[in-house]
């Protein structure tokens, strides 16, 4: 399936930098972002984050921590190596962050 093709290191920089705040880890390449919020709505949100998972079938290492959320993605079926669905989680996320007060 074309969705599962790892995107190439121009393809990967290009979507980086539509996600403000997101980066690569330095040692697997997995795109990763934690998020600020107080504990109550940080467990909120990672209930919607696992929502949006199922959704788009593609599920992403969640840790919540006290006041944090840590969203790592990446395709194990693609060698974990990202791939469009990587890209597209990013931006599901990313854009219901606001409104549960994550920073």
């Amino acid at each position: 399936m074309p969705d599962a093709e790892p995107l190439s290191r121009q393809e990967i920089e290009q979507r980086l930098s539509a996600l403000p705040g997101w980066q690569l880890t330095q040692d697997d390449g997995t795109l990763q972002r934690t998020y600020h919020l107080a504990h109550l709505p940080a467990a909120i949100f990672v209930v919607h984050v696992a929502g949006i998972q199922d959704e788009l079938n593609h599920h992403s290492d969640l840790t919540l921590g006290y006041d944090s959320v840590t969203v790592a993605i990446t395709t194990h079926a693609a060698g974990a190596r990202l791939t469009t669905k990587d890209f597209d989680l990013a931006d599901r996320v990313e854009a219901i962050a606001a409104g549960h007060g994550a920073r």
